[in-house]
């Protein structure tokens, strides 16, 4: 049947055909608008659909999974002939759709609400709709009905801005404003005191608060207290319900006290009869844009930018050494702001560690010298004027003669500090080697020695040593194989006590399970270690009654989870503590820092005891 129109056919296809949209590519600005209309509406489906001549193509969807549907099942080409936004609460109750394929089906689409995209002809080229497949008897919310309004007014906008922008290229910046402002939204509802009725996961993710901490608080706990002093919230209100709309761009509050630049906007919100029953607020965080407009950002930018290109610097200077340019990296590593005046003697030599800075100059002169090979490569210390903190930097550079014949001297610098902490980590880690090869031959000497005494027949001392021995090398087993992987904490613990022999009621361990990281794992075995060969030797387990308690477990401290880690021995010779701090001592303070945490060792007349207190996504990474 012929339904008559206030607009012909082929002008409606014309006007979509000059948006040349059709099958384009997808596009986050689209994508992002059919994503907040899925949310505005807890709605598992949401399209932005363009009704051609011979289809209905969808520029962006989410829950279809296709791009184009034949108008002869198409639920929004109906929509066209409305005047008003479509909705349909049930479609199996309407006749319009009752036997549509779309619609039979067990899982078929059961709800619909559909705004239409008009061009400013008032021609409609397609819909922006939400789609369900539970019926929806109650329709939609005066918000709900906005939200698609306003979305297809912004799908509109930006038809048209892509249409101007083949046509005129300075209209770029207005373009870029209105197609990235379908994103990132925060949507907030408000009665007309200003208090929240509704608020979405968008806010949530924007400022911090959950919907169910903001309903029924007022809005201005997300405003600096400037604006709120400043009656901010009672201008935009005012606004919306004189001139429509009020739009404004400044700094919000978000729940950890952070602030952030957000651009704003108040709608407002009326019933069937037009009379005011609220507002809709929207908000997008803008910070990073509105920082880009500061000279901050550039230096920010530059120094990101180094950091991401391999962690180096760069820098220039003339031969002479004149006249010095560094960029921000290179200002930063050798304790430089960005407006700081740079010399090569206060800025440069002077920040060089004072063992180093010699050899620096005597090869940057060597390289500039005019036998020089012009060519340098060479590393020093660095000493922070903040914190007294050391680098070790690299630096890399040449004499490079540009295309007017100036002559530059141009290079890098890299922070190198980690390889050199990684390198005399492994000196550490192969002294502690030679160092558990004596303890390890100290163990096999006590456990031969106490099993002579203890036995009452040679053969019953020579099965003793066997078994003892064989647990020492199964210890070892364990800690090679836990040095490559995660290991299990309780494994850690056992195979780093077992190492000095069985000792059957005299080491108690116990806590939850929990997965270390190699480099974890590997230092606390040697911490173990350590103190199970001082317990040996010395403490709890020199005698035949004392005992060693082992436990830890897992506190949640600030937002964190954190590992408690305890040793404490009972019942050993009374506790002195050592004159000097001997190379086991000192090799457990250096390991304590693999362990991303603090660890206290007391020598209570008691009992020798250990307490490590580590983050434990570190130490489980």
């Amino acid at each position: 049947m012929e339904v008559e129109t206030a607009w012909h056919e082929d002008d409606r296809v014309a006007a979509l055909r000059s948006y040349r949209i059709l099958d384009t590519p997808r596009e986050s600005d689209f994508d992002d608008i059919v994503k907040l209309a899925a949310e505005a509406f807890r709605a598992p489906i949401a399209v932005v659909n363009l009704i051609a001549d011979d289809r209905q193509w969808f520029k962006a969807e989410v829950g279809i999974g296709a791009r184009e549907l034949p108008l002869d099942v198409s639920i929004c080409a109906h929509a066209l002939l409305e005047n008003d936004m479509m909705v349909v609460p049930d479609t199996r109750e309407d006749p319009r759709f009752a036997c549509n394929p779309l619609v039979t089906p067990d899982n078929g689409l059961r709800f619909y609400a559909g705004a239409l995209i008009r061009t400013p002809d008032n021609l409609p080229i397609g819909t922006i709709c939400v789609l369900d497949r539970e019926p929806r008897t109650g329709g939609i919310t005066p918000f709900q009905k906005l939200t698609l309004e306003v979305l297809a007014r912004q799908v509109m906008g930006i038809l048209e801005l892509r249409r101007a922008l083949a046509r005129q290229r300075e209209d770029e910046r207005f373009y870029r404003l209105i197609f990235d402002s379908a994103v990132a939204y925060g949507i907030i509802t408000l009665d007309l005191n200003g208090h929240v009725t509704g608020w979405n996961s968008g806010a949530t993710r924007l400022m911090g608060w959950t919907e169910e901490e903001m309903l029924g608080q007022d809005c201005q706990r997300f405003f600096t207290p400037e604006d709120r002093a400043d009656g901010v919230l009672e201008r935009e209100m005012g606004l919306a319900l004189s001139e429509g709309r009020g739009a404004d761009e400044r700094w919000h509050m978000r729940e950890d006290g952070s602030s952030f630049w957000a651009s704003g906007e108040v709608l407002p919100l009326t019933d069937d009869r037009g009379v005011p029953i609220g507002f809709l607020k929207v908000v997008r965080d803008r910070t990073e844009q509105y920082l880009a407009q500061c000279a901050l950002e550039a230096s920010e930018a530059w120094t990101r930018l180094a950091l991401d290109a391999a962690g180096l610097g760069a820098w220039e200077s003339t031969p002479s050494l004149q006249s010095l340019n560094w960029d921000a990296r290179t200002r930063e590593l050798l304790g430089h702001g960005p407006d700081d005046p740079i010399d090569y003697h206060e800025s440069f030599l002077i920040r060089i560690h004072p063992e180093d800075r010699a050899g620096a100059a005597a090869s940057i002169a060597k390289v500039l010298a005019p036998d020089g090979s012009g060519i340098l490569d060479t590393q020093y210390r660095t000493i922070s004027t903040v914190d007294g903190r050391e680098r070790h930097i690299h630096a890399k550079g040449a004499l490079n003669t540009r295309p007017d014949g100036t002559e530059m001297f141009i290079g890098t610098v890299r922070d190198i500090t980690q390889e050199k902490e990684a390198e005399d980590h492994r000196r550490l880690l192969a002294a502690e080697l030679q160092h558990r090869i004596k303890n390890t031959l100290a163990v096999v000497q006590a456990i031969v020695s106490q099993s002579l005494n203890a036995a009452a027949t040679p053969r019953e001392a020579q099965a003793a040593i066997s078994d003892r021995i064989a647990t020492l090398s199964f210890a070892h087993d364990l800690l090679n194989e836990t040095s490559w992987t995660v290991a299990p904490i309780q494994s850690i613990v056992e195979g780093a006590t077992r190492i000095h022999g069985p000792k059957p009621g005299r080491i108690f361990s116990q806590g939850p399970d929990v997965l270390l990281s190699a480099r974890a794992a590997l230092a606390l075995s040697m911490l173990l270690h350590e103190l199970c060969t001082n317990a040996a030797k010395y403490g709890a387990l020199s005698n035949m009654v004392g005992h060693v308690d082992i436990r830890w477990a897992i506190d949640r401290v600030d937002g964190q989870d954190q590992l408690d880690f305890s040793w404490k021995e009972h019942g050993g010779p009374p506790v002195n503590p050592p004159k000097a701090k001997g190379f086991g001592s000192r090799l457990m303070t250096a390991l304590q820092r693999d362990l991303a945490g603090t660890a206290e060792l007391s020598f209570r007349p008691d009992g020798v005891e250990w307490r490590l207190t580590a983050n434990l996504a570190k130490i489980c990474e």
